[in-house]
Order: structure tokens, then sequence, then C-alpha cells
């Protein structure tokens, strides 16, 4: 009828869905052991994954002992401070929305498969923009590279903290 494949399939006797084969038991612990079978499960995954483990314990206590960051002296932060307000933010801000001005004239004036003088010099002026925005966020870049390292590795400044003016 079905082309054979069903026909020599056994037949097993009707028992409930996910009942186990007779002669076998699930047996669930007791809720006061529960507890210890996570702790020696632990136990045992540290002791086959010895680096796994000793880099994860590494790592929380560096975020405990390190997590806010370390203070910086006067000097540090003032000088960081410098660095930061060096950043011009407007300009970069400007170069943005030339950017986005000179795309949308590119996109406004391109056709499907051609690109007519108009959509040439739009084209040409919004890559002349996408450079001076990738320049002025390389130099904003470059300085605040500059004052992280003036801070250090695990100073609130480059843990991302905010960093306070000398007088607050």
């Amino acid at each position: 009828m079905y082309g054979g494949q069903y026909q020599n399939r056994q037949r097993y006797p009707a028992r409930g869905a996910g009942m186990p084969p007779p002669g076998r038991q699930i047996v669930l612990p007791e809720p006061a052991d529960v507890g210890q079978m996570i702790v020696r499960g632990a136990t045992n995954f540290a002791r086959r994954h010895k680096v796994i483990t000793g880099s994860y314990i590494l790592g929380i206590l560096v975020i405990l002992l390190v997590g806010s960051g370390t203070k910086l002296t006067y000097d540090q932060r003032r000088e960081y401070n410098q660095i930061m307000n060096t950043i011009d933010l407007q300009a970069e801000y400007d170069a943005s929305n030339d950017f986005w001005q000179a795309n949308e004239a590119y996109r406004a004036t391109k056709g499907w498969f051609s690109c007519d003088g108009l959509c040439q010099r739009n084209k040409r002026r919004m890559e002349e923009a996408k450079y001076r925005l990738e320049q002025i966020r390389k130099e904003g870049e470059a300085r605040m590279s500059q004052a992280k390292s003036v801070a250090g590795l695990f100073s609130e400044g480059t843990l991302g903290a905010r960093v306070a003016e000398p007088n607050e």
C-alpha cells in the first residue's frame, strides 16, 4: 500500500509516551542533595579544565580589585582633561553633517544603472566629505588614545568612568 516501507515495521506495545523501558526507573534527587550535586559537578569541571577555570577566576579577581578603575592623581587628571578638551567635537559634527548632505544629494541624482555629470559631481563631493570626516575622526581618536595613555590602562578614565575636573 505505501510502497513497502511500512510493511516491515515492528509494532511496540502501547506504553505512555516518554516512559522508560520496564525494569528501569528515573529517580529524582532529594532537594537537600541538589546543592551538593552542583558543587560536585563544578569541582569535577574545574579539575578537568584547569586553564579555563583559572582564567575565569583571574578575570573575576581583576574585576573585583580594579573594576571601577584606579584613581588618577591631580596632575594626571589635569593632563587627561586638557588633552580631551582639544578634541573638536563641533568640527566632527559639521563634517558628519556635510557628509550626510553630500551622500543624500549623490543618492538622489544617481540612476539605476548610470551616473551622469551631476551625479559624478555629487559623488566627488560625497567622497571629499567622507575623507574629511575620516581625517577628523582619526585625529580625535589619536587624541583620545594619547589621553588614555596618560591616564593608564586600569584608570577610571580608560574604563569609561567620568573623570572629574580638578576643581570638583
